[in-house]
């Protein structure tokens, strides 16, 4: 039976093949781990020690030999200075060695890595009180001390590569108890090593959430905390801790509703989070240990683990209690307003009442004193000195100012008590325009201000509207343009056709409106702040009665100005209300039957309107072209029985019309009588000699001479 160095060790006797036979090596103490390789090994002792026979010497080195070659572990055998007798197939697997390059060649050191050993030898050394050489010694030393050793090594494979190993090692000792080597036994660690990384990195990541969460939590400027389904807290934030006053220590095992003024409350929100998984702005008033009360607004819902178990509910509190109070008070303040405005109106109500019904008591006394004042400016009852003169225009202009005044304030009363009504007609856009410019013609003019009318075929229509506002609009639009136009300046009136809507446009190249004032503009009593309330007159009432008459119509109004440039006033009317219908280009309108045709030709819109006006009224039949091409077409399809012509137009001049008429064979007897205010030179009149019947000054010529003209020429065709 073979010796044992302690008695918690078993002793095994192994046996190495020879070529000459067995050999028998006894008392070899190895581990008792609980390891396959070691108790199989223990095994094949126990069988050696029990029976000597050659034969059973043999079934045992068969076993041992079988273990000592499996694949699956790394069996070294060295001698006792450690150079390697034994390499089985296991170890050439790992290593990448076959047994002939590594037997009675290298130790086991040769083959792990260097700076792990001797940072074993070191780590031994302190341990162990004794100075440990660096190398094979480290490997071996708890082993040849008949201590159990199992360590964690790094082994280089012949390529190159690395590998953790686990590594059991044991001493081999002879009958006298002496060490003739070491039995190391190997296995490959790297599938641990890995499993192991993944287990850190996962909990480092797991406890990093862990953290990130609960900064989230603490952090919060609202109140959180968690309960289980009963309602009993299980954890808390800071906040929570300041609402109640109370520590977490406190809190947590404390049931939820013990917190709030309204505990039934609070136990119905913790119930109806429960069964509808959340709920939000859930109002509590909660009550601190002193007695505080604060009004929260509650937002929670369930949680559940990885499961799906319910554990409990996740709740955020925030403080509204400033929020309540000031709500109160904005519902105070908005019924205190509510009042006012209640008043406010039945004030302004009143006042637009009494105005809009005071409009016959304002008006006749005023509409006297123009009367008669008209009466003694035109000297019906005989005549007056020129200071007797002045004084009459003076009380004309400032009665006419003053009633100007009253009916605006009186439309804009009406507008805002809601008595102002609209009478709807059927007329002509180009008529109300062209009356509505006539009305301001003799102001631009003295002004030198030129007056153009721009109307779009399309929007050459009858449109359904109150005739009489459309015209106190435009009369406010035009005003203002021509009273801000410095002289020598230009007013536009451009009307077309917008979807639904007829877009008709003042556009004037006065001195312009700031940007930031043109918000005031239709606002009613307000003037511009600057230095145009000095330098013009007005009441402010213009425009704010303007944008009340274009909204009665469905239309909108607005403005777009640059300061030195000019400001073009905009406005829309529905045609869609009654159905506008669209001429045909340039109809004429009626006359007495019987009457001859007058083509007049003529791109001015005020001398066209006069004109054609002045031909209506004398029985004629008036057509009316304010472009030469136009004015040669009309003059081709009607054939008219005199041609009207102007010289200067955009487009086809009034000498050019002339050529192409004479060379019309269906027109070329027509008479033409040109009126113009140009000084027209030898070779002007050498050019029309032959083609018109008469050339006449537009500003010698009355109404009447005109007239004259016309029935001569008529008569002489």
């Amino acid at each position: 039976m073979a010796k044992t160095t302690k008695k918690t060790k078993p002793a095994l006797d192994i046996v190495q093949k020879c070529p000459t036979g067995i050999k028998e090596l006894d008392g070899i103490t190895m581990g008792s781990k609980d390891n396959k390789l070691l108790t199989a090994v223990e095994d094949t002792g126990r069988i050696i020690s029990e029976s000597r026979s050659e034969a059973t010497l043999l079934q045992a080195g068969a076993l041992q030999n079988a273990i000592f070659n499996s694949a699956n572990f790394s069996s070294i055998a060295t001698d006792a200075k450690g150079v390697i007798q034994i390499f089985n197939v296991g170890a050439e697997r790992m290593l990448g060695y076959t047994a002939a390059e590594v037997m009675n060649k290298i130790t086991p050191a040769d083959i792990s890595d260097p700076q792990e050993v001797i940072a074993r030898a070191e780590q031994l050394s302190r341990e162990l009180g004794t100075k440990i050489t660096p190398g094979f010694e480290a490997l071996v030393f708890k082993a040849s001390r008949g201590i159990e050793d199992i360590y964690e090594l790094t082994y280089i494979r012949k390529d190159g590569s690395r590998f953790p190993a686990v590594v059991s090692v044991t001493a081999l000792r002879d009958e006298q108890d002496a060490i003739i080597g070491y039995l190391l036994i190997g296995t490959d660690n790297t599938a641990r090593k890995q499993i192991e990384a993944e287990q850190k990195q996962l909990s480092q990541r797991l406890r990093d959430h862990q953290f990130y969460t609960r900064s989230l939590f603490e952090s919060n400027i609202d109140a959180i905390m968690t309960t289980d389904p009963a309602g009993i807290i299980t954890d808390v934030n800071k906040q929570m801790e300041v609402l109640t006053d109370c520590t977490r220590d406190e809190l947590i095992g404390a049931p939820f509703k013990n917190y709030f003024t309204d505990p039934d409350r609070a136990e119905t929100g913790i119930n109806q989070v429960l069964r509808e998984k959340k709920v939000t702005d859930y109002e509590l008033t909660a009550r601190s240990r002193d007695g505080k009360e604060t009004v929260v607004s509650f937002n929670a819902t369930t949680f559940y683990d990885r499961d799906r178990k319910l554990q409990g509910v996740f709740a955020a509190a925030r403080d509204v209690t400033e929020r309540k109070r000031l709500d109160q008070v904005l519902q105070e303040k908005n019924v205190e307003l509510e009042n006012a405005r209640a008043v406010a109106e039945k004030t302004n109500l009143t006042k637009s009442d009494f105005l809009a019904n005071m409009s016959h008591e304002l008006r006749t006394p005023l509409n006297s004193i123009i009367g008669f004042s008209e009466v003694l400016q035109d000297q019906m009852f005989g005549p007056i000195n020129e200071k007797q003169q002045e004084y009459v225009n003076n009380i004309l202009t400032s009665g006419r100012h003053l009633l100007s005044l009253i009916n605006d304030i009186l439309d804009l009363s009406k507008v805002e008590s809601g008595n102002m009504n609209l009478e709807l007609t059927v007329f002509l856009l180009r008529e109300l325009l062209a009356a509505s410019m006539i009305l301001l013609r003799e102001k631009a003019l003295k002004s030198r201000i030129e007056l153009r009318l721009d109307l779009a075929p399309e929007a050459d229509i009858q449109i359904v509207a109150d005739q009489r506002k459309l015209k106190q609009i435009m009369f406010n639009l035009l005003s203002n343009a021509v009273k801000f136009t410095p002289a020598g300046g230009t007013v536009n009136v451009s009307a077309k056709k917008d979807g639904d809507f007829i877009e008709i446009t003042v556009a004037d190249t006065g001195i312009g409106i700031r940007e930031e004032d043109i918000p005031k503009l239709f606002h009613p009593f307000t003037q511009l702040e600057s230095v145009y309330t000095k330098e013009f007159e007005g009441t402010g009432l213009g425009l704010a009665l303007n944008r009340q008459m274009v909204e009665l119509h469905g239309g909108r109004i607005w403005v777009k100005s640059d300061i030195g440039a000019g400001s073009r006033f905009s406005f829309t009317i529905p045609l869609t209300q009654a159905g506008a219908t669209e001429l045909p280009a340039n109809q004429p309108e009626i006359a007495p039957s019987g009457g001859n045709t007058v083509l007049v030709i003529e791109d001015d819109p005020l001398t066209l309107d006069t004109l054609g006006n002045a031909l209506q009224r004398k029985g004629y039949r008036a057509l009316r072209a304010s472009s030469g091409l136009e004015g040669v077409e009309l003059a081709q399809r009607d054939l008219p029985d005199l041609i009207v012509l102007d010289l200067v137009m955009p487009g086809m001049s009034g000498f050019d019309v002339a050529d192409r008429l004479r060379d019309e064979n269906s027109v070329a007897k027509v008479p033409i009588l040109v009126l113009t205010s140009m000084d027209l030179s030898a070779a002007d009149r050498a050019r029309l000699a032959g083609k018109v019947w008469r050339i006449e000054g537009k500003g010698s010529l009355s109404t009447n001479e005109f007239l004259n003209l016309v029935e001569n020429a008529v008569g002489a065709k």
